[in-house]
């Protein structure tokens, strides 16, 4: 039988969403019978000038998240047999560190590029619903994380102190310095340490702060040393289109994860069974304290939430549904 051809267009092949979303899932690909070849997205012109016959090599081109000019979306779709698209945060938005969201310019090439693909995959129903108004054909393919050969907090040793931990780059960083009152509460009361792995550090005063130094090769086995994980997010509407991967990573490691009920974090983590999802800063402080003072409680969630996510979010799964997708659209 004939191997399916993909050609897949990223930024960057070390970037969060070109990892996640395309190489994590290529093994998966690749035994259901997809060759994929991943070419970062030309920024030269030169460059762009290989892109027609590359495309025409292949059966599906897939664009992950990158927004080209409106000749170049068009050119795409003239030399594309078939053209998908993939995106996983709400890039209509600019992003929430900044203090206006809108940008006409980002939503006008957003809707031309949807006129000329074939599918769309967003990474939840959320950012499917941006792309409903222009999108011929759209599906829902969450983020995966792994959960193969991959440490898991046991909530078996007996520390001094209980570790609430927050992953993920600087740039994010102000989400978690929202949060800085509820922690500072709680340190107060309890003996916690917060761990920060992270490309930068940040200091709370009245709070004993870790700061690990984010690597690829190591951050699920410093993910498994949290005992608690905490993911804050803002009432934006570039938060609203986060896939929830922070916490994503925690119950992979059996950790529970506490969340913003913001996006789809509610529908990722079931409240009091596979973590806690927090409406306000006083439910997050709840959520955190009861976990603080039971660590049977956080065995009980920490072993739900690594079921949940082997069901449902881990790469054979997600793997497989998108080589489903992607074989459908290849055939029409």
């Amino acid at each position: 039988m004939r191997r399916m051809k993909v050609l897949f267009l990223v930024a960057d092949e070390l970037m969060p969403s070109s990892r996640v979303r395309v190489v994590n899932l290529l093994p998966e690909l690749n035994q259901a019978g997809i060759t994929a070849t991943i070419f970062p997205y030309p920024r030269s012109l030169k460059g762009k000038l290989k892109l027609p016959r590359l495309c025409r090599r292949h059966d599906v081109t897939f664009l992950q998240k990158k927004m080209p000019s409106p000749l170049e979306a068009l050119l795409l779709r003239r030399f594309s047999h078939r053209l998908v698209f993939d995106f996983d945060d709400a890039i209509i938005y600019r992003h929430d560190a900044r203090e206006e969201l809108e940008s006409w310019s980002r939503q006008l090439k957003f809707d031309w590029l949807l006129r000329q693909t074939d599918l769309v995959v967003a990474g939840n129903p959320i950012l499917a619903s941006h792309a409903a108004r222009k999108a011929r054909r759209i599906v829902v393919v969450p983020s995966a994380v792994e959960t193969r050969n991959i440490p898991s907090q046991l909530h078996t040793h007996q520390a001094s102190s209980v570790v609430i931990g927050w992953v993920g780059t600087s740039g994010n960083l102000h989400h978690l310095l929202n949060l800085a009152q509820v922690i500072q509460k709680l340190a107060s009361h309890c003996p916690i340490v917060l761990r920060v792995v992270s490309d930068k550090p940040i200091a709370l005063s009245g709070v004993q702060v870790e700061h690990v130094v984010w690597r690829l090769e190591t951050q699920e086995q410093e993910i498994a040393r949290f005992d608690i994980g905490i993911m804050p997010l803002p009432q934006t509407r570039f938060a609203e289109g986060k896939c929830g991967y922070k916490a994503l990573q925690y119950m992979a490691a059996a950790v529970p994860p506490v969340v913003s009920d913001v996006g789809v974090n509610g529908q990722i983590v079931e409240h009091g069974r596979s973590g806690w999802v927090a409406k306000t800063s006083d439910d997050f402080y709840d959520g955190l304290l009861n976990l603080v003072n039971s660590p049977a409680l956080r065995l009980e969630l920490g072993r739900n939430a690594r079921e949940r996510v082997e069901a449902h979010y881990s790469i054979p799964v997600i793997g497989r549904q998108l080589a489903t997708e992607l074989l459908r659209v290849a055939q029409g």
